[in-house]
């Protein structure tokens, strides 16, 4: 009966001690859970701020690029005069360059290596850009041959200059529009819109959750 008591009280101090084990153990995975809980917020809360943030510097870019227009598909020659390429293309599209109105107007390189590096065009309001692109699109189809007969008979875009990123999105929007079946694709002012169909009305994207949202 001793040997049988001794083996009971055993028995009972190892559940007991088995329980306060358990006890500790859920306490310490409540805790951990509490812990992981704040951090997963935490890391929500981190990475939309980030999100906020990279859209704030990407508009601020774009901001800082209001007033200037980026002409692309235009040959370059060598010891080219730009102010004189835009005259000849002002000529064409109707309307009339000023140079007391420009701030700068030069080639930047270009991404793609097998086009010749576009113009930018920094006016000093934002009126005389906004003229030229509706000129532009009332020409319709400005061939680099217009500019000069020695050129190529290939289109000439006039167009806003877009930041690296916003090109980007530009290029991402162009490819999502294509998947869903969205028939148009556009930017104005630095801002971007989608229209999945002629006489539907337009919808304006944003960032790359609203993207992700087209069907």
């Amino acid at each position: 009966m001793n040997d049988l008591r001794t083996s009971v009280q055993f028995m009972s101090d190892k559940i007991d001690s088995s329980n306060k084990l358990m006890h500790d153990i859920k306490q310490e995975m409540s805790t951990l859970r509490k812990e992981n809980e704040e951090l997963r917020l935490k890391n929500h809360n981190l990475t939309s701020d980030v999100r906020n943030l990279r859209e704030r510097v990407r508009a601020l870019e774009q901001y800082t690029r209001k007033n200037n227009l980026e002409i692309s598909g235009v040959p370059e020659t060598p010891n080219e005069d730009t102010i004189c390429l835009l005259k000849d293309i002002a000529k064409i599209i109707g309307v009339e360059v000023d140079v007391t109105h420009l701030n700068a107007a030069h080639r930047i390189p270009s991404f793609n290596k097998r086009q010749p590096p576009p113009i930018i065009v920094q006016f000093q309001q934002r009126i005389i850009k906004d003229m030229w692109l509706k000129k532009f699109k009332e020409t319709r189809n400005l061939s680099a041959k217009q500019v000069n007969p020695a050129y190529p008979d290939q289109r000439v875009y006039i167009s806003d200059h877009l930041s690296p990123e916003n090109k980007q999105f530009l290029t991402k929007l162009k490819a999502k529009c294509s998947e869903v079946g969205y028939k148009f694709a556009w930017t104005r002012d630095g801002k971007f819109f989608v229209r999945k169909d002629e006489g539907d009305k337009c919808q304006k994207i944003d960032t790359v959750e609203d993207l992700e949202k087209l069907k």
